[in-house]
């Protein structure tokens, strides 16, 4: 885990948690899979089924927010996120697997430096397409 960037993370969302982990590795995940050019010009959208504390790590790292319009919410309750790169049109959802009972700090650490992403989610396709924009 890249320890600069989960303090920036830290830092936005004002403490450590398992929940942030979870959005953090999220991401980390979507932009390995869709080889995502944070720095650069991709054009990154965000479909989370919670709003929960794991948010605040996808609004850190793939610099998604409702203000730039490029964050949304479904209310799903699950710990599943949908991203989309819009410039090459690619997307995957990433569903949180059931983990094994652990203490919060234990499952915080688990999250955070599991070196296979595949143990901590399944990794799908979108059960639908973003609409475009007006």
């Amino acid at each position: 885990m890249n320890v600069a960037l989960w303090e920036k993370c830290v830092t936005y969302h004002g403490h450590h948690c398992p929940g942030l982990a979870i959005g953090v590795r999220a991401s980390l995940a979507a932009i390995k899979a869709l080889s995502l050019d944070i720095a650069g010009n991709d054009k990154i959208v965000c479909v989370a089924e919670n709003e929960s504390c794991s948010i605040d790590g996808i609004r850190v790292v793939l610099e998604c927010t409702g203000e730039k319009g490029n964050l949304f919410f479904i209310k799903g309750g699950k710990q599943a996120f949908s991203i989309f790169n819009q410039t090459i049109g690619d997307s995957i959802r990433l569903v949180l697997k059931d983990l094994p009972p652990m203490e919060r700090d234990e499952m915080e650490a688990f999250l955070l430096n599991e070196p296979d992403a595949a143990k901590l989610f399944d990794f799908e396709k979108p059960h639908f397409e973003l609409p475009e924009k007006a």
